[in-house]
């Protein structure tokens, strides 16, 4: 029997904006709204529902349904957060499989509406509360606050400063894993939540990166290195503060650490992998639309590189904690407080 997953994924991906103008005039009927009203809203309807097919394409090629259950969620708590109505998301997830139903084929089309009845049936579940919130009663959390209020308000050096005293008490790893990762976590989720401004994150995005490089310079590096990782994100990623953090992790563990930033090609990764003789790569992804990308990284390195073990992270695993099985990789790190463990675990120690 053929398996449709493929061929399913290839045509939603190759003809991704001629669904979302399907969809979005779906919708239309749906609300029955004015046409001057639909003629406005139709760029970004199309641009929306682009969006949205592509990361089915993604959760139907991974043949991994949750992927999009979990968007759906995401988009969810983004709109409640926000004080709006979430019918919307509702009406949009149904207009979309009105859509798919009619213009694909009827084996393909039930491949590709699937993930989309599971995440309209989870989202007639009431919604789950959000647990990456700060606690202030916590001392990590505590901190990680001072350090936010202190960026938001426009004083990175004050900010820095506070990040630089903790470092007399805490080790540079926890300060990390427990004050800046935190951090990040919260400025995302206040800014999702139209509750932080553009500048805002991008304030304590970059004064986060200015962190790591003072840690990196106040902590002394082994005399010689048992052992050498690749970090860089897979091409398209250019969110690469979580993987930097990471290297930084396995360089005060004792490693050689080869940082390679954001967006890099399958192939060069490899390369990298070969030339450096790494023990280990550790891959970023951020978006479902990126796993396949993730997948040509793996198939490029075990290629190139047959000992050289593959460690994945990132937003787009943390969606369905199977996806690094589906990609081929030797494992998956759910956190920073795992990663190095996780690591060392692949390459035997």
């Amino acid at each position: 029997m053929t398996d449709l997953h493929p061929l399913t994924a290839g045509m939603l991906e190759a003809s991704a904006s001629g669904y979302a103008a399907a969809a979005a005039a779906a919708l239309h009927r749906r609300e029955r709204g004015t046409a001057a009203a639909a003629a406005a809203m139709a760029p970004e309807q199309r641009a929306y529902f682009s969006q949205r097919i592509l990361e089915l394409a993604a959760a139907v090629r991974m043949q991994t349904p949750e992927l999009f259950v979990r968007r759906a969620a995401w988009l969810r708590r983004a709109l409640l957060a926000r004080g709006e109505n979430e019918a919307p998301l509702r009406n949009a997830l149904l207009s979309l499989r009105e859509a798919l139903a009619q213009e694909l084929p009827t084996d393909v089309g039930a491949t590709a509406i699937a993930p989309i009845d599971a995440a309209l049936e989870a989202l007639a579940a009431p919604p789950q509360p959000d647990s990456d919130a700060l606690a202030a009663e916590k001392p990590g959390d505590r901190l990680a606050l001072r350090y936010l209020e202190a960026c938001v308000g426009a004083e990175p050096e004050r900010a820095i400063g506070i990040v630089l005293d903790a470092l007399r008490e805490l080790e540079p790893a926890r300060i990390i894993t427990e004050v800046l990762a935190p951090a990040e976590r919260e400025i995302g989720r206040l800014w999702h939540a139209g509750e932080a401004m553009v500048a805002e994150e991008r304030l304590v995005t970059e004064t986060t990166r200015q962190l790591l490089t003072l840690i990196g310079h106040r902590s002394a590096a082994p005399a010689r290195f048992e052992r050498t990782v690749i970090a860089a994100c897979v091409s398209g990623n250019i969110h690469d503060l979580g993987v930097r953090m990471a290297a930084e992790l396995y360089r005060l563990a004792g490693w050689r650490v080869l940082f390679l930033g954001t967006t890099l090609p399958a192939n060069e990764l490899a390369r990298a992998a070969a030339t450096f003789d790494a023990d280990l790569v550790i891959v970023n992804a951020t978006l479902v639309t990126q796993l396949r990308d993730a997948a040509d990284v793996v198939e490029s390195v075990r290629r190139s590189s047959g000992r050289t073990r593959i460690l994945v992270g990132g937003a787009a695993f943390d969606e369905a904690p199977d996806a690094w099985r589906a990609v081929g990789a030797d494992g998956y790190a759910a956190s920073l407080d795992t990663v190095v463990a996780a690591g060392r675990a692949l390459i035997g120690e």
